[in-house]
């Protein structure tokens, strides 16, 4: 019986030692996500997260990987809604939504996608945008996708509340 017991003994700390080796992937390799998504998702639910000695959350830098960019044109470009001049299809500047809680006038955002980037400042406001929606220039759409595609779905940004 001693030595039964002795055995499941060994065959569990053997288990428990094997669990707690980490691999460098946690087991997320098998969701698909790669080592720079597990750090955006980090950098974001830490961002989000109320902590005592740090209070302003508005004045952190912050990382999501759910936003959407679309572009606007022409006559859609005149009198921003954070003033100053008016931008062209050739500035690299985005509207988002106003008291959207993801940027907001004068801050720079990084949008990622595919493997590209490109980094825009907000200097308006998109009445149609709900959150993590990014309309921007042509020049800022095409550095990303064709401008035929419309839409981009799925990108990921780095918002810059700080210069």
């Amino acid at each position: 019986m001693k030595f039964t017991t002795t055995v499941l003994a060994l065959l569990s700390a053997a288990a428990a030692v094997s669990a707690t080796v980490d691999t460098n992937e946690s087991g997320l390799h098998v969701l698909g996500e790669r080592s720079f998504e597990r750090k955006a998702r980090h950098v974001e639910l830490s961002a989000r997260a109320v902590d005592s000695s740090s209070p302003d959350l508005e004045s952190r830098d912050w990382v999501s990987k759910s936003g959407k960019v679309t572009w606007y044109a022409g006559d859609q470009l005149d009198n921003p809604a954070c003033g100053g001049p008016t931008p062209t299809d050739n500035s690299a500047v985005v509207a988002v939504k106003k008291n959207g809680g993801y940027g907001k006038c004068g801050e720079t955002v990084h949008l990622h996608y595919n493997g590209k980037m490109v980094s825009a400042k907000i200097v308006d406001y998109c009445a149609g945008c709900e959150w993590g929606h990014f309309d921007a220039t042509r020049s800022v759409f095409k550095k990303l996708a064709p401008l035929s595609q419309g839409v981009i779905e799925g990108i990921h940004f780095k918002l810059f509340t700080k210069d």
